[in-house]
């Protein structure tokens, strides 16, 4: 086979660029861009296409030259700017090569995170060395960040050996299922109650929803898993999807292997039970066991732990996040908190951005951001019935300055004065029965008709700055938060007090169905009694 060099290619390729990309035409060939503080770089063709914008094409062919590719694209996209005044929606990128094998991995990481537009084609030769076609190149998927799945599980034993027989057990179970990454963490309660238990919590790397379905596919029979795929269906988000994948993977032929765990108690967890097991002075003799990834040294019990409670971000209930305004990869992970954990909750999803804009405008400042949404405003109220605040929706946003001067924003549910109707509003939201809100806390369905139940509660989100220790309603305009006279009426507690009755209903379905709900609200008047 013959081996053109690149500027044998290029020239090829300008004679006929409709074989790159239909309606592309030819602006220069080799166009010099000049660098008043560096080194200048040459546009193997700069090109227009169909709609007018600038293409630049750079084209590659060795592995050895490749690995320079998203170098110079970074600066010929600054020298653009400099020498030609254009914005970055006004030119995009285009990444021609021969060999992909060293260049496709971090093309990929570039092209999905790129601040302007770039593709990419892999340039077919034949034997003689003449160029054949270009196959457009999609990137590959990054790899994931590290993140527990927000499905969880727990194992109790009344004794050392039989927890180790169990994990030894687990372990080679999941491995069997395809999960590789995980950790089962050994600890001992300090509630009197259970106090001579052992036990073990579960928690796994997160997938790709197509990961998760390989894997299943694998292990069962295609009636069940046309099943799966069904139920799964009628779920509207992916990460519900996955949620329920991540439970199904390692499900087949759990049956047999709880057979043989001398377990005497199981139960289903997730991040928001993690933070209450885990509480600080709850457990004792905590060891971490990690398998697959999360053996890497550098990554620490503490991390482990505080990322199983979901406030590292990952969760999309809860959130314990800082960020400096003067680190882009701070911010850029505290905006992609604040949309996961605000995702059914547009009015703060939106205000604790602004705020967060407002910082970056007015820094450098430190931004800490703790915040509890887990869109269930029926367990809120239940709860707060008995003066429990664990389950109420709130935000904590503190801007601290370099002179140590804080500004504190706070997010709660207020309420308008509305006559809460317990009938009427479960007959709406849930039809049927009043166990089908149950059925749909299950799949997650409820965080979907939240905001419809709080209107018709007459509650909805609020934000406020505190000033001198009292809340302040706000919004934010550009570099100014602006406060509002617009008064505040009440909230939960005020709701609680004004509808007795009908607020007794709403806690006698949750004290009579849901356990866990009894056993916390229990536990809670105990302990203030």
């Amino acid at each position: 086979m013959s081996s053109p060099n690149e500027g044998t290619i290029r020239d090829a390729l300008l004679l006929n660029l409709s074989i790159v990309e239909k309606g592309l035409t030819p602006v220069a060939r080799e166009h010099y861009l000049r660098n008043t503080s560096g080194a200048s770089g040459f546009l193997d063709i700069l090109a227009r296409d169909s709609s007018g914008r600038l293409v630049i094409i750079e084209i590659k062919k060795t592995d050895s030259a490749a690995r320079e590719a998203v170098q110079e694209l970074f600066k010929y996209a600054a020298l653009l700017r400099q020498n030609l005044l254009l914005r970055d929606v006004e030119y995009r990128m285009l990444l021609l090569s021969v060999e992909w094998h060293e260049l496709l991995t971090p093309y990929s990481e570039f092209a999905i995170n790129s601040p302007y537009a770039i593709s990419a084609g892999r340039i077919n030769l034949d034997d003689a060395g003449s160029i054949t076609g270009v196959d457009r190149l999609q990137p590959e998927l990054p790899p994931a960040q590290r993140r527990f799945a927000t499905r969880h599980f727990l194992w109790r034993f009344q004794s050392a050996e039989s927890e180790v027989a169990g994990i030894k057990l687990l372990a080679a179970h999941l491995k069997r299922c395809g999960i590789v990454d995980f950790v089962l963490v050994r600890s001992r309660s300090n509630d009197d109650r259970i106090r001579d238990a052992h036990f073990v919590y579960f928690a796994q790397q997160q997938l790709r929803l197509g990961e998760y379905l390989s894997r299943i596919h694998a292990q069962i029979d295609a009636e069940g898993y046309a099943e799966f795929l069904a139920e799964i269906d009628g779920l509207v988000e992916e990460e519900d999807q996955i949620s329920e994948a991540a439970d199904q993977v390692w499900l087949h032929g759990y049956d047999e292997l709880y057979d043989q765990l001398d377990a005497d108690h199981s139960e289903i967890s997730h991040p928001e039970k993690a933070a209450q097991w885990f509480a600080e002075g709850m457990q004792r003799d905590v060891r971490v066991e990690r398998f697959g990834r999360f053996e890497s040294p550098e990554i620490s019990d503490e991390t482990i732990l505080t990322e199983l409670i979901g406030q590292d971000g990952s969760s999309d209930i809860r959130l314990d996040l800082r960020a400096s305004t003067s680190s882009a990869p701070e911010i850029t992970a505290l905006r992609a908190a604040i949309d996961n954990v605000f995702f059914f909750n547009p009015t703060w999803k939106n205000a604790v951005a602004d705020l967060l804009s407002y910082a970056i405008r007015t820094g450098p400042a430190e931004v800490s951001l703790q915040a509890f949404s887990n869109d269930d405003i029926l367990r809120a109220t239940a709860s707060m019935a008995f003066g429990y605040p664990g389950y109420a929706p709130t935000f904590r946003l503190d801007v601290r300055r370099s002179n140590d001067a804080v500004e504190r924003f706070i997010g709660v549910a207020e309420w308008d004065g509305k006559t809460l109707d317990f009938a009427a509003l479960m007959a709406t939201h849930f039809p049927g029965d009043n166990f089908n809100y149950f059925l749909e806390f299950h799949f997650g369905a409820h965080r979907s008709k939240n905001l419809d139940v709080m209107a018709d509660m007459g509650l909805s989100y609020g934000v406020f700055r505190e000033t001198d220790g009292r809340p302040e309603r706000i919004r934010v305009q550009g570099s100014v938060v602006l406060g509002s006279t617009r008064p505040i009426i009440g909230s939960i507690p005020s709701l609680i007090d004004s509808n007795v009755n009908e607020v007794h209903k709403l806690v006698a379905l949750f004290m009579e169905h849901d356990e866990g709900f009894r056993r916390k609200i229990t536990e809670w008047v105990n302990q203030h009694e």
